[in-house]
């Protein structure tokens, strides 16, 4: 969940620090205070586009830095897509930042790291979900429908899907073969030249399963002693000499010979002559044992040369043909299987004809179970809303799921072969419409909602965000949002940009924007509300003021909750 939003130089923001708390989070505010704009900076969060536009007027660059504790997040992956873009979260806790300067770049990071926008949106889309005006119009268009219908539709349909995009997979991979045949005379011959390569190229690497550990092993040993061989060498080149002048062992032996002289005149030199003397066999001892080693080492140059050719050869067929060794190999087995099939254009466009009509047969069946999945959890579905309706004060609305098959000219198409509708007749007697047909605000607002709500149930989403939800409702409906707002809560942490009373005084926690101008700088504040702050605030969206029957009415409002 997002625990704390730091702001700085956006827009009319100059510095503003939001911590919401789990639960339902409202914030209100004068028209014109920048309610939005807390909206809008956790969007650049999320990898939103940037412009120099949003930048305080007078500063060279805006800055968002949003805290989120993930310790609850446990879907296997977002582990790996943090792990895959180096990103350390063992505490549980994800900062975010977002830099933008005039000059219409920007920086995000990510606890430190630089990210990527494909990275960023990718690991923040686990965390933050925001609905609003964007999100009514997604609803409204159909493309969308058969993708929201699949998020409803739990495991068993995932599976259903899954099973029949794998059968389509191999459909259109004999479709294409068979069109190339047809469309090109010597495809044939450009085939089988490419498989005898494919063949020849990874016999003749002749990788086995456990080379690639074997080689990294034998380089990792060489490279230790090729460092080893060095050190000897330099170390024996400073006792021996390397052909420049007079080297240490010659050094010491010479003073060793000059004490020894001196010794037998002067017995008081002898002590350091014998020193001297034993310092010389030493070195002789260690030159000795220096050039032993040295003959021991087992470092040969060609060898390491050779190693790390075979590497590069590895991973080039990595590259190409599998991420392991036994998948390379599996590639050239199924490679031979091919070229051994190609005799003739005839026989083999023979085979795969009779290849297609089997995946085809098999496509379809898995096309029907998709189909049957999704009818059944589409009677759900529209169980589910129509009863989510009545809750938001739409009795006798009706919505359903409807489903068209498709042409033939694109019969197996990535999402099935039915086209999904979502249509809806908001009083009785009235005809079911598609959504699109729906003119009334609050009615498209109701709608969303009671999808959103069904959806959030299945959505591991921490925190979700809806902006100004309450568009053209009032009264009994806007209560009705309320605690449906306050039933979504219950498993998720929500903040909701809102100028509706009812709204607000369902908040298990309220944020006030307002404005504030000194010396003619105009500057958007964010205050957390207590008992009284919260009881004025739903006072003034009741009335607009602040009148003693006015605050017992908005004291009545928010302990009813």
């Amino acid at each position: 969940m997002l625990m704390r939003l730091e702001i700085r130089d956006f827009a009319v923001i100059s510095n503003m620090v939001f911590e919401p708390s789990y639960g339902l989070n409202v914030i209100s505010g004068e028209t014109g205070a920048g309610k939005s704009l807390i909206v809008d900076a956790i969007s650049l969060i999320l990898g939103a586009k940037a412009s120099r536009n949003l930048i305080r007027s007078g500063k060279s660059s805006c800055f968002v830095e949003a805290c989120f504790d993930c310790s609850d997040l446990s879907a296997a992956e977002f582990t790996d897509m943090l792990n895959d873009s180096g990103i350390d979260a063992e505490d549980g806790t994800l900062i975010i930042s977002r830099t933008v300067y005039d000059s219409g770049k920007s920086i995000a990071r990510i606890n430190g790291a630089g990210v990527t926008m494909t990275v960023l949106k990718e690991i923040t889309s686990f965390l933050v979900d925001i609905h609003g005006q964007h999100d009514t119009q997604r609803i409204f268009d159909e493309k969308s429908h058969v993708a929201l219908l699949d998020s409803y539709g739990g495991e068993e349909l995932t599976a259903a899907r899954e099973n029949y995009l794998s059968h389509l997979a191999d459909y259109r991979g004999v479709v294409t073969r068979l069109r190339q045949i047809s469309s090109s005379p010597d495809y044939l011959d450009r085939r089988r030249e490419y498989l005898e390569y494919v063949v020849k190229e990874i016999d003749e690497a002749g990788f086995c399963d456990g080379d690639e550990e074997k080689l990294h092993e034998i380089k990792e040993k060489l490279q230790v002693n090729e460092a080893t061989a060095l050190g000897l060498s330099d170390a024996l080149a400073s006792l021996t000499g390397d052909g420049t002048g007079r080297c240490a062992s010659d050094g010491v032996k010479y003073a060793a010979q000059s004490l020894s002289g001196v010794s037998a005149k002067d017995s008081s030199v002898r002590n350091i002559a014998e020193r001297a003397n034993n310092i010389s066999l030493e070195l002789d001892a260690l030159t000795q044992d220096l050039n032993r080693m040295s003959d021991d080492l087992e470092y040969d140059p060609s060898l390491k040369e050779e190693t790390e050719r075979r590497i590069g050869l590895l991973y080039d067929l990595k590259a190409k043909y599998g991420s392991t060794i036994k998948e390379i190999n599996e590639f050239a087995e199924q490679s031979r299987t091919e070229l051994s099939s190609i005799d003739d254009n005839k026989d083999l466009e023979k085979k795969l004809q009779k290849d297609r009509r089997v995946i085809e047969h098999e496509l379809l069946d898995a096309a029907y179970k998709l189909t049957a999945k999704r009818t059944e959890a589409a009677g759900c579905l529209s169980s589910e809303i129509v009863a989510e309706l009545s809750d938001l004060e739409m009795n006798g609305a009706r919505f359903e799921v409807s489903f068209t098959r498709h042409e033939k000219s694109k019969f197996f198409s990535s999402s099935g072969i039915d086209d999904v509708a979502f249509r809806f007749s908001a009083n009785p007697g009235q005809e079911l419409r598609p959504l699109s047909s729906i003119v009334s605000g609050g009615e498209a607002s109701r709608i969303m909602l009671a999808i959103k709500n069904i959806l959030s149930r299945c959505d591991s989403t921490p925190t979700l965000i809806f902006d100004e939800i309450d568009t053209g409702v009032s009264g009994k409906a806007s209560r009705a949002i309320a605690n449906k707002l306050r039933s979504i809560s219950e498993a998720h942490q929500v903040l909701c940009v809102t100028h509706t009373a009812q709204i607000a005084a369902g908040a298990h926690c309220n944020f006030m924007l307002s404005k504030t101008v000194s010396d003619g700088d105009t500057q958007t504040v964010c205050d957390a509300l207590d008992y009284q702050g919260r009881i004025r605030e739903v006072s003034r969206l009741l009335s607009g003021d602040y009148k003693d029957s006015s605050l017992n009415l908005a004291r009545e409002l928010c302990e009813s909750f």
